[in-house]
């Protein structure tokens, strides 16, 4: 019964790993403009201020949409091991992983929200580009959706 048990939790630990993965992206380039500026996912997720001729420059403000790209899939992997097989909690957990992915996808449309007042003039919001950070944490966001609408197949493939 206990190795019955356990095994009902591997899909569970693949969605979690999968979901600290895609969070772990963040602190990867996230937003490239041109070739010589770009910005990790926490910067641009959280805030980031600069220092010019000793004058601190608020670059990034706060920005829910995008620190909710990162977040997302690791709340679903973490409710995706706490939780059984229920239907409705298969449908919360590929939900949260489905919505990371979209977020994570269509990063530069929210840059605008944390956009801090003048950058926009400064460096040019249309030239920003999707760096290597969210698509890594796309696709293993998918990854992770997958595994948790199949959690009970794959539970039953190892029992």
């Amino acid at each position: 019964m206990a190795k019955k048990k356990v095994k009902t939790f591997i899909p569970g630990a693949i969605a979690l790993v999968l979901g600290i993965a895609t969070f772990c992206m963040m602190f990867l380039d996230a937003v490239t403009y041109g070739d010589a500026i770009s910005f990790t996912g926490a910067q641009v997720g959280f805030g980031y201020k600069e220092e010019l001729l000793g004058i601190d420059v608020t670059v990034w403000s706060f920005n829910i949409m995008i620190v909710l790209a990162f977040a997302l899939p690791l709340i679903g992997g973490i409710l995706s091991l706490l939780t059984g097989n229920g239907l409705i909690m298969k449908i919360v957990t590929t939900a949260c992983f489905v919505v990371g992915a979209v977020f994570l996808f269509s990063l530069t449309g929210y840059l605008g929200i944390g956009d801090a007042e003048g950058l926009g003039d400064l460096i040019g919001s249309n030239g920003a580009k999707l760096a290597v950070g969210p698509i890594i944490a796309g696709v293993l966001a998918i990854l992770g959706a997958v595994v948790c609408f199949f959690k009970g197949t794959i539970a039953k493939k190892f029992s």
